[in-house]
């Protein structure tokens, strides 16, 4: 690098940039400071561009390519929606039928692959630091009906979830009102009233 004041040509490192932002080329006017290394020689430190606009341009390119991931969760909600009515009328014709014990597979499967892909919406989301989040409370409602064990397997893949005591002990007393719920409906009792449901059955 050469000085324009005196044309003396000055050694310095990268690392004694201020900003990190980018690398200088040729023809790029810096500002810094004068300083000795180890042999004495005259070094130039506390390097930046003259440039401003040259300070941050990775800062912004990092800022321009989380905007490009921005997660819409809106219409993850909106599918939720969906999903929720779909859900619901399927519960309703097994129970109708008198089938919601031969259904009940099909509805965990559902409800689980369900709930794994909020988790993934919401995981993508903070990682992009939105600051707008699936509730919590849909991602537990998800679990009741059926998805715990799709939440269970994303919170330990993606590593979601799992850190926050709050959430993690209401998440296993839905998991337990939720085995309790179908223990009850699997049990003499449950099947009664499964019995007087099924108005369609033969």
């Amino acid at each position: 690098m050469t000085c324009q004041h005196n044309q003396q040509q000055l050694f310095f490192h990268i690392r004694d940039f201020v900003t990190k932002s980018a690398r200088p080329e040729i023809g790029d006017e810096l500002q810094f400071q004068l300083s000795e290394d180890r042999s004495g020689r005259t070094i130039a430190t506390q390097l930046q561009f003259v440039d401003a606009a040259k300070q941050a341009p990775a800062k912004a390119k990092d800022k321009s390519k989380a905007s490009s991931q921005w997660i819409d969760l809106d219409y993850a909600q909106d599918i939720s929606l969906y999903f929720r009515s779909g859900f619901l009328m399927l519960l309703t014709m097994a129970l109708l039928f008198g089938s919601l014990p031969l259904m009940l597979p099909i509805l965990y499967i559902e409800a689980s692959l369900f709930t794994y892909w909020l988790y993934q919406q919401d995981k993508a989301a903070a990682i992009v630091g939105q600051p707008k989040r699936l509730p919590e409370e849909s991602l537990q409602l998800y679990s009741f009906i059926g998805g715990w064990p799709g939440a269970l397997l994303a919170q330990r893949k993606l590593a979601h979830k799992r850190s926050k005591f709050q959430f993690q002990r209401e998440f296993w007393l839905v998991v337990a009102g939720n085995a309790m719920l179908i223990v009850w409906l699997l049990s003499q009792h449950g099947q009664e009233f499964i019995g007087r449901l099924a108005l369609l059955s033969s």
